[in-house]
C-alpha cells in the first residue's frame, strides 16, 4: 500500500500505533479493516484498492504487537478492552465519527469488542474467518472441551504452543516450517499437524515443510515471512496468552 498514507498516533495508554488512512470521498463511508494473526495493515492491500476506488474511506492499523506498532512484552497490555480503546482513539483522531469495521482472525473478536462497547460507533460490522464472539464468562479449558466435544477432534491445542514462554523462538527458528503448515495447500494438514495439541511444536521443532497454498505468490510468501521476522513473534502470541492464561474473562468481569 502507498506508505505515504501512513500515519503514526500515540493512543491514551502512550502506544505508539501505525495505520493507513485514506479520506472518503464526498458521502463515503469509512471502513476500518482490522486484520488477524499473524498478519499485518498490508495483507489488506487488495481490499483497499478496490474501496479506495471508489470512494470509501479506510483505516487500517497494524495492531498491537505487529507491523509499525508498539510491541511491549508485557501480555497483560493484549487486553482485548483495552485495545479497543486504542482503535477508538485512531478513530478520534482522523475525526471519524462513525465507520465499518470488518475484521479477520483475531480481528474479528475485536471488532466483536468494538460492537460491545461503542456501537454509536459504528454503521455495521464484517466477521472474516471468524464470526462474532460474544463476551462470555468461559474459560480457555472449557472452550478447549466444549469445541473438542462438538468437532470431534482438538481445534485449539495449538494455543497452548503460543502460549509458551519460548514459543516465538522455536518458530523464528524454523520459520520456514511454521509458515508452511501456516497456510499449507493441504488444508487437512491444519486438523493432523496445525490444531491438536503438541502437533504444531512438534512439526516446526522437526523443521518439516509442506507445499505452500497456491493462491500465494513466491514474492508475497518471502514478504510475509519478513515482516514476521523482523517484528518477530513474541508480542503478536500475546494475544493467544490473554485467552490461555484467563485475563479475557477477567476482562469481561470487568476485573
Amino acid at each position: 500500500m502507498d506508505s505515504s498514507l501512513y500515519k503514526t498516533v500515540t493512543t491514551g495508554r502512550d502506544l505508539k500505533y501505525n495505520y493507513y488512512y485514506s479520506a472518503p470521498t464526498a458521502g463515503k463511508p469509512v471502513i476500518l479493516f482490522v486484520h488477524g494473526f499473524p498478519n499485518t495493515s498490508n495483507d489488506w492491500r487488495h481490499q483497499v484498492a478496490f474501496f479506495k476506488a471508489h470512494g470509501y474511506g479506510i483505516i487500517v492499523p497494524d495492531l498491537l504487537g505487529y507491523g509499525g506498532t508498539d510491541k511491549p512484552i508485557d501480555y497483560t497490555q493484549y487486553r482485548l478492552s483495552a485495545i479497543v480503546r486504542d482503535v477508538i482513539d485512531i478513530l478520534d483522531t482522523e475525526k471519524v465519527e462513525k465507520a465499518i469495521a470488518i475484521g479477520h482472525d483475531w480481528g474479528s473478536i475485536l471488532v466483536s469488542r468494538l460492537a460491545n462497547y461503542h456501537p454509536d460507533r459504528f454503521i455495521a460490522f464484517g466477521f472474516l474467518a471468524a464470526g462474532y464472539a460474544a463476551p462470555e464468562d468461559v474459560t480457555f479449558e472449557q472452550l478447549f472441551e466444549i469445541t473438542k466435544s462438538f468437532a470431534g477432534r482438538e481445534l485449539f491445542g495449538y494455543w497452548l504452543f503460543f502460549n509458551e514462554d519460548q514459543a516465538h523462538q522455536i518458530i523464528e527458528k524454523n520459520i520456514d516450517s511454521f509458515y508452511s503448515l501456516l497456510v499449507a495447500e493441504d488444508a487437512e494438514l491444519w486438523d493432523s499437524d496445525f490444531a491438536p495439541t503438541s502437533g504444531l511444536r512438534t512439526w516446526v521443532e522437526a523443521d518439516k515443510r509442506t507445499t505452500v497454498a497456491s493462491y500465494l505468490t513466491e514474492e508475497e510468501v518471502n514478504d510475509h515471512k519478513r515482516a514476521l521476522l523482523q517484528g518477530g513473534l513474541q508480542a503478536p502470541l500475546n494475544w493467544y496468552r490473554v485467552r490461555v492464561r484467563g485475563l479475557d474473562v477477567q476482562d469481561i468481569k470487568g476485573e
